[in-house]
């Protein structure tokens, strides 16, 4: 589990560096390109005012040449610094002139095969490979046909300088975030190591307590039944005439469960327990474990209806997924929630295959459960406040040693209510010996 927790760190810590490095790039990146983008047009659209002719800008004020937040003032000198071409076309399409004077890398079929893909856009602007065009009308007269003006300024080095300042900051970001991923998976084992040192020691305590706690327990049983043979009473579980005795042998049933329980857990999370993986049928083995509990349900006015499907296998260790079930029924039986003229409803048991997949699902009726309630069902020692009071005889460990056990066999559980008078344990398990990779652990 501490393992789970570190990697779950680590891969949060790394998505949320990789999402502010990515916020910063792309935010900076538009900026830059959108003054980039505001630059050219200004100087696209002065040039369009004048004809395609190059024009003199008055220097701004020396006190206006920087702003806060504004765009910095064009220079004098950028109209002689920028490259540009220009094209006249007909109405028809038909281009009648070119002017490639003002840029030594395109000749005229280069500027005529640019403004075709001009006239041929829907917008009014936007960039031809490395070339930021306008299209306008130049003096349009009433009920007549112009002439349309395209002028392409080149935005190749402003372009070229932008994706290298990009690439650089995407190259930067990446070595960066190496470098603190390595730092965090580092730091995160000094991090979890006092919370990992804790856990180990709680596991020990468990598995050492339940042990230890089992010897003195069967000491006591053993004891308590040559007591009742000397005081003339029956053995067995059967409570019989002392009510000592009989009280004695309750609770020392209950505490060789909750050991038991607690000893099973320690070897699950100490991966000690031992499985035989194979494949089995599982539909047989769930009929069997049904059958063995309907006396059970009897004896306490419960009734179990099955609705399994035959033939079904499954990939997993048969003894349990015995168990597994085991536990969905004798939880069931406890909470199952009486009417009120003294009837139940029928517990449901299903098994049935959904795609490549074993659906186990036991439902049975009980009190309104919320959905906080819902989600602490698989939690050790967790029980509601309706069974605290029954008298059910529950620790709350059952259904975590069923989530332990489905989550061994690379499996999903999960808790619902249905409606507001019933609860629903619903198990996936894989079908075939390759587990799928859409199930991940409860």
């Amino acid at each position: 589990m501490i393992k789970k927790l570190r990697i779950k760190f680590i891969i949060l810590s790394i998505i949320s560096l990789l999402l502010l490095f990515g916020i910063i790039i792309v935010s900076s990146s538009l900026l830059t390109y959108r003054e980039l983008v505001g630059k050219a047009d200004l100087v696209v659209e002065m040039l369009a005012e004048n004809g395609g002719r190059l024009v003199h800008i008055q220097p701004p004020p020396p006190e206006k040449n920087e702003t806060l937040f504004g765009r910095k003032p064009l220079s004098p000198e950028i109209m002689y610094e920028s490259r540009f071409f220009t094209a006249i076309i007909s109405a028809d399409g038909e281009i009648t002139s070119v002017g490639t004077e003002h840029i030594a890398m395109i000749d005229d079929d280069a500027a005529k095969d640019y403004a075709r893909q001009a006239y041929n856009r829907k917008s009014g602007k936007g960039f031809i490979g490395d070339f930021r065009f306008i299209k306008f009308i130049k003096n349009k007269k009433e009920g007549e046909i112009s002439d349309i003006y395209v002028i392409f300024l080149d935005c190749g080095r402003t372009l070229f300088t932008f994706r290298n300042s990009l690439l650089i900051n995407c190259l930067i970001s990446f070595a960066g975030l190496f470098i603190i991923s390595i730092i965090i998976i580092i730091i995160s084992k000094k991090i979890v190591r006092p919370l990992s040192e804790s856990y180990e020691k709680q596991k020990q305590f468990i598995s050492v307590a339940g042990h230890e706690i089992k010897t003195p327990i069967t000491i006591i049983d053993a004891d308590l039944e040559i007591l009742a043979m000397e005081m003339g009473e029956e053995t067995g579980e059967a409570c019989d005439s002392n009510e000592w005795i009989c009280d004695i042998r309750r609770q020392t049933k209950r505490m060789t469960a909750l050991t038991n329980d607690l000893i099973t857990l320690s070897r699950m999370d100490e991966n000690r327990q031992q499985f035989t993986m194979i494949d089995f049928p599982i539909s047989d083995i769930v009929s069997e474990t049904v059958s063995s509990f309907q006396a059970l349900a009897h004896s306490r006015g419960r009734n179990i209806r099955m609705e399994i499907v035959p033939g079904l296998s499954c990939y997993g260790d048969e003894n349990s997924i015995r168990q597994l079930t085991g536990i969905l029924l004798d939880n069931a039986i406890k909470y199952t929630k009486e009417q009120a003229d003294g009837t139940c409803e029928d517990i449901i048991i299903k098994l049935e295959k959904k795609s490549r997949n074993i659906c186990l699902a036991v439902k049975n009726s009980s009190e309104p459960v919320s959905d906080e309630q819902l989600r602490q069902f698989f939690d050790r020692f967790y029980r509601t406040e309706q069974s605290r009071t029954s008298e059910s005889g529950g620790y709350g460990l059952g259904l975590s040693i069923a989530k332990s056990i489905v989550e061994t066999h690379k499996g999903k559980i999960a808790a619902a209510a249905p409606d507001l008078k019933s609860v629903q344990i619903t198990v996936v398990l894989p079908g075939t010996s390759t587990f799928p990779r859409q199930l991940s652990q409860a």
